[in-house]
């Protein structure tokens, strides 16, 4: 996330009014709709801006490309992640808010931004779906892989359809990649890639696939298609630059 659009982004947060602006993220036309949206960090009624509608993708995923530089606030910052994981969502997002808006330049503002709209997004009546995703981040956190992953499984079983489903899919493919399972983290990535998910943690996903493709030593021009297809569908994703020069040298390897 640049410094601009990380700016705005806190703005929004402060002035919730933004976010029913027609154009306010309109960095780029949005894909054909049959191509999927983008969603995204590892990550609350329901969302006045559905982000995951708008392709609003450069806001979100590996919030770490252009992370600020000071750890003024941490504190807030842990307080607002204890109300997340204890489902008081409400109370959760206004906390991130307030850190994002006091300490722009905190290593975790993106990953405050993102849990915010996480929330926005994916509330639902009883917010169970939520909650249970929160517990599941709340155990990865404590280093608790398997229990999480367990949570995680539970949670597609019990929610197939709620709209966090395809975060615990890829929390399911980061952490098969984490234990050396390329084939699990694989198929997982690509539930999330799928042009029909509109998830907009679907860029993500797709160089995920494409980078276990290459651990595993599959033929490289498997990996050249998923990286190909996350340049096509998200061409503005943060991942476009560093993915245009893994395609240039799978080209030149593949042309040896």
């Amino acid at each position: 996330m640049g410094p601009g659009v990380r700016a705005f982004a806190i703005a929004c947060l402060a002035l919730p009014g933004l976010w029913s602006a027609p154009d306010a993220f309109a960095f780029v036309p949005a894909p054909a709709e049959s191509a999927g949206t983008q969603p995204p960090v590892s990550n609350p009624g329901p969302a006045r801006f559905p982000m995951a509608e708008r392709n609003a993708y450069p806001i979100f995923g590996n919030l770490s490309i252009s992370a600020p530089q000071d750890s003024l606030g941490g504190g807030e910052y842990r307080a607002a992640s204890r109300l997340f994981e204890a489902g008081l969502f409400d109370s959760a997002a206004a906390q991130y808010q307030r850190f994002a808006v006091h300490y722009p330049r905190n290593l975790l503002v993106n990953d405050a931004i993102e849990r915010v709209l996480l929330i926005r997004e994916t509330r639902e009546p009883g917010d169970e779906a939520l909650k249970l995703y929160a517990h599941t981040l709340a155990l990865r956190t404590a280093g608790l892989a398997d229990s999480a992953g367990r949570a995680a499984r539970t949670g597609l079983e019990r929610f197939p359809a709620a709209r966090i489903r395809y975060h615990w899919q890829y929390l399911l493919a980061e952490m098969a990649r984490e234990r050396g399972d390329h084939t699990g983290a694989i198929r997982y990535a690509l539930v999330v890639a799928d042009s029909t998910s509109k998830s907009r943690l679907a860029p993500y996903a797709l160089k995920l696939a494409g980078d276990e493709t290459i651990a595993m030593g599959e033929d490289p021009a498997k990996a050249l298609r998923l990286y190909q297809a996350l340049l096509e569908r998200y061409p503005a994703s943060p991942l476009a630059p560093p993915v245009r020069a893994q395609v240039m040298e799978i080209r030149k390897k593949l042309q040896l």
